[in-house]
């Protein structure tokens, strides 16, 4: 018996760090789906007070939500 023999092999950990990756997408795809509103057409408010100064368009497009399904991400 060799001191190498319960060692993984490099293929082995290359399958094990995949494994890993996927399950952390499909974590995150869960969170995401759990964090969304249930009523999705309800318009969302504003939770913070803008300054005067603040450009009318820039808050606009600060306060649209983009779901991680679409395809429209820029």
């Amino acid at each position: 018996m060799s001191e190498t023999d319960d060692l993984e092999t490099p293929s082995d950990a290359v399958e094990d760090a995949a494994e890993d990756v996927a399950v952390a997408e499909a974590n995150e795809a869960d969170a995401a789906e759990q964090r969304a509103a249930l009523d999705d057409d309800a318009p969302r408010e504003w939770s913070a007070q803008l300054p005067d100064e603040a450009n009318e368009a820039d808050a606009a497009e600060q306060l649209r939500e983009v779901r991680l399904d679409e395809d429209e991400y820029r």
